[in-house]
């Protein structure tokens, strides 16, 4: 069988099972990242979305020059001051119960920093390329109760003024300057006083998913099939080798002898 397998053919076919070994464990690694990852994101949520809410400017101390840490998204804040009028982002394809539609982003000038606050969605206008509607913030002062979130990457399309295509902050200081270095948004939990209602309402974002997805099944399925081309070549070598046993031996038995029909006759 070692004699069999050291030939050019099972060695070939032995390298493509070891190269399909590889890949489903590279697999099975990155889907496993992707478990971990979600799995930190959702006891971010269960930790932090009910806690008691801080004051924006002590995580601000806290974070310093650095980013929010993956542990600490979702932290749940207050803050103080005015929204900045006439500055509405809308944030486009944003689904909500299968609807598409916009986020609406607006500006709030606290005292020390200004940031991007996350009112809530509002649906698309019959027009796909169209901005629509959405009810003004309240002017004056407001307190923002609501949850830090990091900024999502520019996903680098050029859309009209005022759409952006994910919650870049990089990509909303362009239109907003006065935004300041920290890549972080707030999302509206609540706020005092609250926005009139009007004719195009901005709803509440609902509480974000808490569902761990498929990814560690995937991984465990791609770990699982990590021998799989080995086992085909074992058995591929061994019922080989069975064969041409069995060949042999059909080639060396002794083939019957002729009777021939006077040797019937002289019988």
């Amino acid at each position: 069988m070692l004699r069999l397998w050291l030939t050019r053919r099972w060695l070939l076919t032995t390298l493509v099972a070891v190269l399909f070994g590889v890949a489903c464990w590279t697999l099975g690694s990155w889907q496993w990242s992707r478990h971990v990852e979600q799995r930190t994101k959702v006891t971010a949520i269960e930790e932090n979305y009910e806690a008691p809410p801080v004051p924006l400017t002590a995580v601000l101390d806290r974070l310093g020059a650095g980013g929010l840490a993956p542990e600490e998204q979702w932290t749940r804040v207050t803050l103080q001051g005015s929204y900045l009028p006439g500055s509405d982002l809308m944030v486009r394809n944003r689904t909500r119960d299968q609807t598409v539609g916009f986020e609406v982003l607006t500006p709030f000038v606290t005292e020390r920093v200004t940031i991007l606050v996350d009112r809530g969605w509002v649906p698309n206008a019959r027009e796909a390329e169209q901005t629509p509607a959405a009810d003004p913030a309240p002017t004056g002062p407001v307190e923002v109760v609501g949850w830090l979130r990091t900024g999502e990457p520019d996903l680098g399309r050029d859309l009209p003024a005022p759409q952006l295509a994910s919650i870049s902050v990089d990509d909303a200081r362009a239109s907003v300057p006065q935004l300041g270095d920290l890549d972080a948004y707030v999302v509206l939990g609540t706020q005092s006083p609250s926005t009139p209602a009007g004719d195009h309402p901005v709803s509440p974002l609902p509480r974000p998913d808490e569902g761990l997805g498929p990814h560690q099944a995937y991984a465990i399925q791609w770990w699982l099939t990590m021998p799989a081309g080995l086992v085909f070549v074992v058995f591929a070598i061994r019922r080989q080798v069975i064969q041409s046993a069995g060949d042999r031996e059909g080639a060396g038995a002794a083939k019957p002898k002729k009777v021939r029909i006077w040797d019937e006759e002289d019988a």
